[in-house]
């Protein structure tokens, strides 16, 4: 079943993860709304992102790689390591704001969907 929608699956999420474009483009706004931090030089910034940066380009691939086959299984691998690291650190802190959790719940979600097609028999 996931495998006949795996493009459509790539897509959805390639873009959902996309959007963490908004953190490199504004930085501050990000921290401040979705973590409630409010960045306190110009090293959390450039952290920050560069974050934003690097999430916005496993979204690119994630879309990417579902135009071109052989990258896939390499993107979901790449991506579903970033996704587990980012719930597993959420998940394990005294952290609990609501949009933090609501992203990591999605993805956790994806993480699963992943999952489930990279062990396609």
């Amino acid at each position: 079943m996931i495998t006949s929608h795996i493009q459509t699956i790539l897509i959805i999420t390639g873009v959902l993860t996309a959007t963490t474009v908004v953190q490199f483009i504004a930085p501050s706004w990000v921290l401040h709304h979705v973590y409630g931090e409010v960045p306190t030089g110009s090293a959390s910034i450039l952290l920050a992102r560069h974050w934003g940066l690097l999430l916005f380009c496993v979204g690119i691939l994630l879309v990417y790689s579902a135009f071109h086959a052989p990258l896939r299984d390499a993107a979901v691998v790449f991506a579903s390591v970033e996704k587990a690291g980012f719930v597993i650190l959420v998940a394990t802190s005294f952290y609990q704001r609501p949009i933090a959790l609501l992203m990591a719940a999605g993805d956790a979600v994806m993480v699963l969907i992943f999952m489930l097609y990279l062990a396609r028999a």
